[in-house]
């Protein structure tokens, strides 16, 4: 089943809501609370935010840099199972977050994700979904389609982070269909009823966060589900 994938101004809202929503929810965490252990070790939880605020922050250098030529990937060929997510690329990603959220407090973290957050929405307002940026792998990918995968960490690396912090998930809704949009096209709804979870416990099962039965796995299959290799 193919992807649905919405339209620039329906992804930019989703990424100002996530974005607020996570901010709002590590501020109110106590700031030891940001050192506990995360379902991803050997990220805390400052270390997996801070992973998740550099791949956002990401678009602002790729818009500076002039469009590359095409063809473009789709953002499904983003998450494919090669190199990126092999595991020098892994423990690259690992080392250079954990490093970064160590050179800050929590409080300068979290203020220079919500500035970040705020610059990127901005930014691709006022630019065309269609305009190629390059990804950090080297592939074009039109500029809608990246976002996409930025709501996607925002919204899978929340669900964590919330898990770890021992608070409920603040899911937007505005990043859930995204995501869903992304995983199930229109079949989402279909999967949760059958599956008998939410929207969060819907994205956990579908990224692996939470195992799946051999018959859920198998039905999932049937519904059309886009697996992501995630790192």
């Amino acid at each position: 089943m193919a992807s649905l994938i919405p339209d620039a101004a329906t992804v930019g809202v989703a990424i100002a809501a996530e974005s607020a929503a996570l901010v709002t929810a590590l501020r109110a965490a106590p700031p030891a609370d940001l050192d506990r252990p995360t379902c991803c070790p050997p990220w805390t939880v400052r270390g997996e935010f801070a992973h998740a605020a550099i791949a956002l922050s990401r678009t602002l250098a790729m818009l500076d840099a002039p469009p590359p030529p095409g063809p473009p990937i789709d953002t499904a060929r983003y998450y494919s199972p090669d190199e990126r997510f092999s595991p020098p690329a892994d423990r690259e990603r690992v080392d250079s977050a954990q490093d970064f959220a160590q050179r800050r407090t929590p409080a300068e973290l979290i203020g220079w994700f919500e500035e970040q957050a705020a610059q990127v929405v901005a930014r691709v307002a006022g630019t065309p979904g269609s305009r190629l940026v390059t990804t950090r792998h080297g592939d074009p990918m039109r500029l809608t389609d990246f976002q996409v995968t930025r709501v996607v960490e925002l919204a899978v690396h929340g669900l964590d982070l919330a898990d770890a912090l021992g608070v409920a998930p603040w899911l937007t809704p505005q990043a859930a269909g995204i995501v869903e949009g992304l995983l199930f096209g229109p079949s989402a709804p279909l999967a949760a009823r059958e599956l008998g979870v939410d929207r969060a416990g819907l994205l956990r099962r579908a990224t692996g966060r939470v195992a799946v039965s051999d018959a859920e796995h198998a039905r999932l299959r049937e519904l059309g589900i886009t697996w992501l290799t995630l790192g």
